[in-house]
């Protein structure tokens, strides 16, 4: 609950939620959500939800209210301070510019397909479902807001069924058929969110989450069972990415035995990836900083500021890539052979690719170890060598071992050879 500037005196505001529940039996998964209702059914809708939060809630006449003509994904909802609600909110008190508090029906529409307050876009992105979510905002004096926020926790998910009526207005409006239609409170979809991730085995992943959604001051941690660690604060997130050559050596591999360094690292690198991408989609900004022996030491010690501190202190990650330098010749004679080893798992696919080159004489020119850091960053990684080997005029060849190939003794990645037998191989001139 958050304050709200009118010309009069402030408002405060608390959220609910229309949520839609689609039938996975007519509903496309990788379609997307419809677009925002016109002003004219926006204002129709409105007043079919209006009237049913009024017989739940025991009266709402007195309250404020705002209502979107469009539907989101939780992670639209979600983000750290929750802004969409916090948009509706101030947008509803930039327009009450009455001496004294009267309460509103407001609903907004987009007759040109979008609203021009950027803040309350929907996404629409495609693969939104199965749940839709349609925010809604309560306004009013702070003693009613509070007692209408209790009565809201204590009741509506257990109350909140839409009439009749109201389904069918909100299946026609939006074109869907959805199995069911009912209210919550944004604790009753925090709640839910939660019990799935610990479900799956990702609670970390809600503790961080829940932080940045309701700004708790101070840093939050969480150390995984595979060794990744992740601070959040205000909007940003915080992490460390291991090179399989520092995990094995220095970072949460370097006790592993040389036998479980594959799978262990696979294990680490799909946690990575699936921690990243989930705080990235709740609007946090996902900063990764290359891991080195003094920073690995600090945080094993420091606490959460401190942490925090050592983190940035180095400058993160940019671009689509990461080079490895394990090797380069100074010397100016061109690269006529370039063999690029695919290191990849059949679960996670490319990890990384290594790649040496040879000069005329047959001399090893480099060696590398290329990381993709974003999703673009793989083919970024391809583009580059193809380019480079046609300007140069060297042989490329790609070999695909179907696994990561690495020194036991070294604990670091190495290049196929034709003792490995690969998946598949590939040459081109």
């Amino acid at each position: 609950m958050t304050a709200t500037d009118t010309a009069a005196a402030p408002l405060r505001h608390y959220a609910g939620l229309l949520a839609i529940e689609l039938d996975p039996q007519h509903a496309d998964p990788t379609g997307k959500p419809p677009a925002p209702l016109t002003v004219a059914a926006a204002a129709a809708l409105a007043n079919h939800l209006a009237k049913d939060l009024d017989r739940i809630l025991d009266g709402i006449s007195h309250m404020g209210l705002i209502m979107p003509g469009a539907l989101y994904d939780q992670t639209e909802i979600l983000r750290p301070g929750l802004p969409l609600l916090q948009a509706l909110a101030e947008l509803y008190g930039n327009r009450s510019h009455r001496a004294e508090f009267t309460p509103d029906l407001m609903a907004l529409g987009a007759d040109q397909g979008f609203f021009p307050v950027p803040a309350i876009n929907p996404l629409r992105r495609p693969g939104s479902g199965p749940l839709l979510l349609l925010p809604f905002c309560f306004l009013g004096p702070d003693p009613d807001i509070a007692r209408l926020a209790r009565v809201m926790e204590d009741t509506l998910l257990q109350n909140g069924e839409v009439s009749p009526a109201t389904g069918a207005a909100v299946r026609q409006a939006f074109g869907l058929t959805a199995l069911n239609v009912s209210f919550a409170t944004v604790g009753d979809l925090c709640a839910l969110l939660r019990t799935q991730l610990d479900a799956n085995g990702f609670l970390p992943l809600w503790e961080l989450l829940e932080h940045t959604w309701f700004e708790r001051s101070g840093v939050r941690s969480v150390v995984l069972d595979a060794g990744n660690r992740y601070l959040v604060a205000e909007d940003h997130a915080h992490t460390l990415f291991y090179t399989f050559n520092d995990w094995a050596q220095f970072g949460p591999g370097r006790a592993l035995p040389p036998a479980e360094l594959s799978e262990g690292y696979a294990e680490w690198t799909r946690a990575h990836r699936q921690y990243s991408m989930a705080l990235e989609a709740y609007g946090l900004h996902v900063r990764q900083v290359l891991a080195n022996p003094g920073l690995e030491e600090a945080l094993t010690t420091a606490d959460g500021a401190a942490a925090l501190a050592a983190f940035r202190e180095i400058p993160c990650l940019s671009g689509d890539y990461l080079v490895e330098r394990i090797f380069h010749n100074d010397s100016e004679n061109p690269e006529r052979q370039v063999l690029m080893t695919h290191q990849a798992t059949p679960e996670l696919g490319t990890l990384a690719y290594t790649i040496t080159t040879l000069d005329a004489d047959g001399r090893l020119a480099r060696l590398e170890h290329h990381y993709p850091l974003r999703s673009q960053g793989l083919q970024t990684i391809i583009d580059q060598w193809v380019q480079r080997c046609a300007d140069q005029g060297a042989e490329r060849r790609v070999l695909h071992p179907g696994r990561l190939l690495y020194s036991e003794n070294g604990r670091s990645l190495r290049a196929a050879t034709d003792a490995d037998p690969p998946a598949a191989a590939e040459r081109v001139h």
